[in-house]
């Protein structure tokens, strides 16, 4: 009968030891593209791709244009979850996070550049609680 009681215990200490670890508030963490981070405990996160089609300076466009960066997340074995960010669009809540967001550091987006110059983009993301405010 003694055993039967310990039952309960033992499978609750089970269960805490199985969930994954949420990720804690973390960062800066500034990423060029192709490098990753691990952002919790078997969580990476992934700067995948850049897209610029922002109106360089001293040039006349019917379009301003748009910044948007591309990440990637995966928690463990799991398929990634694919995310992109942008000045417009500042945060995303990817499920591999549970309920943690990742924040855009918008300070730190490079302005546009002259026609014909090379630039390394990097992104400066946080990680939040999603119910901190905004600011990274």
């Amino acid at each position: 009968m003694r055993h039967l009681l310990a039952l309960p215990i033992v499978c609750a200490t089970l269960v805490a030891c199985a969930a994954p670890a949420a990720p804690r508030p973390g960062g800066p963490f500034t990423l060029e593209r192709g490098q990753a981070v691990e952002v919790a405990p078997g969580v990476s996160l992934r700067f995948e791709a850049i897209e610029d089609s922002r109106c360089p300076p001293g040039v006349h466009c019917v379009w301003a244009g748009k910044l948007s960066y591309r990440f990637s997340i995966r928690r463990g074995a799991d398929a990634p979850q694919m995310f992109t960010l942008s000045p417009e669009q500042p945060q995303a809540l990817p499920a591999a996070l549970a309920g943690h967001r990742i924040v855009l550091d918008e300070q730190a987006i490079p302005a546009p550049t002259a026609p014909d110059t090379s630039i390394t983009y990097r992104a400066t993301i946080s990680i939040a609680p999603s119910n901190l405010p905004t600011t990274p």
